[in-house]
């Protein structure tokens, strides 16, 4: 019988998935920690729309057993080995609201905030999960205030139950189900004090979150997403959905290969500056009053989700908006191939979500 010492004398390294579930495809990650670094194991994506009879990129409405049979085939792709797992509930299936109220209730927020929920929430309170977070007033920040700001999240029952049978369908034990914001600015951002946004951007819509010392401050929904510009190019171009897509992907705003492309770039390029106009002039406004409101800048706008990775995206967007735009990087958390490193960083982005599900994981198994 073989016998290994650092087996003997190391405990077993566990490995964690983290598993973002999008509209248009699902993302997921392999993380395990190694004398306190985080390696990097394996990690892959799968398209949704052929599982909806759909182009690939097109969001999609998939029930339970359908989005199931894509995680596992996406499990078995990217050659997963564990079943230990933390998965992402969609944004479009949570509310998230800032409730304000007197700093004497602090201790009695398990009574107060169901009560004081039922005026955010347009069903009845026990449909829903409700989870609770206090972010600012108080005694907290540089001045007391006789007010507290508490963070309210709500998940419908129904949600959590589609989402408990997918994990099981696709043999999955999973530890936790978080709502995708939370798990994307955990990898995104680095601890710092000064405001952040966070522009999530996806395929159906794009997410915008203020983030100050750690703590979401608040949220917008979007409704721009990647398939507009898809859907935008294949009517400007008059070629198909999927021709539109693939042609998106590889040349993206800054035309790389164009040369060699017989299509015409320029009006792919055209229709894209047009598609995104719209978007990011929605991002500026959001931006202005957010700043307004609050009375402080921003101090960047980290963009992550699929859409994030178009070439030439984050020059493009810099252009439009004044404030200094960053792509998200959340592999860089992580221990990775050299030879790898160009590769995730481009692709880094739309794994956003799928790290900080598995960063959290990890934490919690210590």
């Amino acid at each position: 019988m073989a016998f290994s010492f650092s087996t003997f004398f190391n405990k077993p390294q566990k490995s964690v998935l983290g598993v973002d579930i999008g509209t248009s495809s699902i993302k997921v990650v392999q993380l395990r920690r190694d004398r306190g670094k985080v390696i990097l194991e394996t990690y892959g994506a799968i398209a949704l729309g052929p599982y909806a009879d759909i182009e690939i990129g097109r969001a999609t409405a998939l029930p339970a057993e359908k989005i199931a049979e894509a995680l596992k085939d996406v499990i078995r792709e990217a050659n997963v080995t564990t079943t230990d797992a933390a998965i992402s509930i969609p944004y479009s299936s949570s509310l998230i609201s800032i409730l304000r109220l007197p700093s004497a209730v602090e201790k009695q927020l398990a009574q107060v905030v169901p009560i004081e929920a039922r005026k955010y929430i347009p069903v009845p309170i026990n449909e829903v999960l409700l989870d609770w977070f206090v972010v600012g007033g108080g005694g907290k920040g540089a001045e007391p205030s006789d007010k507290i700001e508490v963070l309210l999240v709500a998940i419908h029952n129904d949600t959590i139950t589609k989402f408990r049978t997918i994990s099981s369908e696709a043999a999955l034990v999973t530890g936790f189900f978080e709502i995708e914001v939370f798990s994307a600015v955990r990898a995104a951002l680095e601890h710092g004090i000064a405001p952040v946004a966070v522009v999530d951007m996806g395929a159906a819509t794009t997410k915008f979150y203020v983030v100050e010392r750690g703590l979401i401050h608040e949220s917008h929904i979007i409704n721009h997403g990647s398939q507009d510009l898809t859907l935008a190019a294949s009517r400007a171009l008059n070629i198909s959905i999927a021709e539109a897509e693939e042609r998106k992907r590889k040349f993206g705003l800054t035309g790389g290969g164009a040369s060699t492309d017989p299509g015409g770039w320029e009006e792919l390029q055209k229709s894209l500056e047009l598609s995104l106009s719209p978007l990011l002039s929605d991002i500026s406004r959001t931006v202005t009053a957010y700043e307004a409101r609050a009375n402080q800048s921003l101090n960047a706008l980290v963009l992550t989700g699929g859409g994030a990775t178009l070439k030439g995206m984050q020059a493009f967007a810099q252009g439009k908006i004044q404030t200094e735009i960053r792509l998200a990087d959340p592999f860089s958390k992580t221990e990775t191939p050299a030879f790898l490193e160009e590769i995730l960083k481009e692709a880094g982005p739309e794994f956003s979500v799928a790290v900080g599900l598995a960063l959290r994981r990890l934490q919690e198994i210590g």
